[in-house]
């Protein structure tokens, strides 16, 4: 406002302007509070499409103590599947490749703000129940798997000798794979003062086989295990038969195998310096073997030469099989025999090759086991999307984070 004063003297005039207001600074911690959480809230819509395996590993009991939590432990897992999705074998590989990968990688996996160090995954991990994350991540992928016709499993057992320490026992594993595709359905550790047997049947009790075809080798063809199989999980089996069942063995080589004609042969098999072929005679045996169930004897005959020589090997084994010869026909049989070999080609030699699973120093707590189940998850997804070569897979994932990421997210 304008205000003229006259004194007597020159007359001046005085502008007053009156100032606006100037804005408060930010000093209230809510502005800031408000941008973490809709950067929060962003992520989490991002990954909306993909909570498949982090809610399935939700079920997943934690061992830690709910105050201090930093990480949620279905991220933990999943960044650790991802890390051995790229060849990593040990907890300082993973934490290193946590370290490496760029933040948004570890977002779609939950791990927001802070990078988990080597101490938080080795300890979190090793304390994780093994039997309890095998069957957890197992139910995930059964649920995604697309089998037509009849499921043929092995069971085998597998010690991780890496992990022995002093004089105590290493861990001694038992796990069911797919003969098609290599994929490990379960796995669970036997007690230290026992042995494969009793944990065959647990394992076998707690998956889905209703229908499908386990087989094992010698060591498990035993009338409890037949009736565990049959009765409470409806599934058909083939069992080989040796020594160690003298009494069935010797049933089993009473039949009258020299009137019975060859019913299937295998082609002819070079690899490895030799050459080997197999023919196959089967008889009915519904009465007579006195073991559960049988209702088919099979002789089995391995020729084997070494390449350049012309001396053959004969080597005669024997097996016996749970269905009839209209639903287990000749080559049908010669194939699950045959095929009980993928939990060694797919499975065991990958993670003592590629994973170098025998000289790993993971040896507290459930540690090994741990990583032995993350190492059967990967082997099953990098089999599942179509790779043969494990070890050329793990390398070219390890150049690209983020289809490490899709393959475990995604499976």
């Amino acid at each position: 406002m304008e205000t003229g004063i006259d004194h007597g003297c020159i007359s001046r005039t005085q502008i007053v302007h009156e100032e606006s207001p100037m804005p408060a600074g930010t000093v209230s911690p809510i502005d800031p509070c408000l941008d973490q959480l809709a950067r929060w809230t962003t992520t989490v819509a991002d990954d909306a499409h993909l909570p498949a395996l982090l809610t399935a590993l939700e079920a997943l009991p934690d061992p830690r103590d709910r105050r201090g939590r930093r990480y949620r432990l279905p991220s933990l897992i999943a960044v650790a599947l991802c890390a051995v999705a790229t060849g990593a074998r040990s907890f300082y590989a993973i934490a290193d490749w946590v370290t490496g990968v760029p933040q948004e990688v570890l977002a779609r996996c939950g791990i927001r703000f802070r990078i988990p160090s080597e101490a938080t995954i080795r300890q979190v991990l090793g304390r994780i129940d093994g039997d309890t994350l095998d069957r957890v991540l197992s139910a995930h992928l059964a649920a995604c798997t697309d089998a037509t016709g009849r499921m043929a499993v092995a069971v085998d057992g597998k010690t991780i000798r890496g992990a022995r320490i002093g004089t105590t026992v290493a861990p001694h594993l038992v796990s069911a794979v797919t003969h098609a595709e290599g994929v490990v359905l379960g796995q669970c550790r036997t007690a230290d003062k026992s042995n494969e047997i009793p944990a065959v049947r647990r394992l076998v009790r707690g998956l889905d086989l209703a229908g499908a075809v386990v087989t094992v080798d010698a060591m498990h063809t035993q009338k409890t295990t037949a009736r565990c199989l049959r009765e409470q999980c409806r599934a058909e089996y083939v069992m080989v038969v040796k020594a160690n069942q003298p009494g069935l063995l010797a049933r089993v080589q009473s039949q009258p195998w020299e009137q019975v004609p060859v019913v299937w042969s295998d082609p002819l098999e070079r690899g490895h310096g030799r050459e080997e072929q197999r023919s196959y005679k089967i008889v009915t045996v519904a009465r007579g073997l006195r073991f559960p169930y049988a209702q088919q004897a099979i002789e089995v005959t391995r020729l084997r030469r070494v390449i350049g020589t012309e001396e053959w090997s004969i080597e005669v084994v024997y097996a016996i099989c749970s269905l009839p010869g209209e639903q287990a026909p000749p080559r049908l049989l010669a194939s699950w025999i045959r095929g009980h070999w993928a939990i060694e080609n797919k499975v065991h030699y990958v993670r003592d090759v590629t994973f170098d699973e025998d000289r790993s120093t993971v040896r507290a707590g459930h540690g090994p086991q741990v990583m032995a189940t993350l190492r059967n998850v990967v082997i099953g997804l990098h089999r599942r999307a179509g790779q043969s070569n494990i070890a050329q897979a793990c390398r070219r994932l390890a150049a690209n984070p983020h289809h490490a990421v899709d393959l475990v997210l995604r499976a």
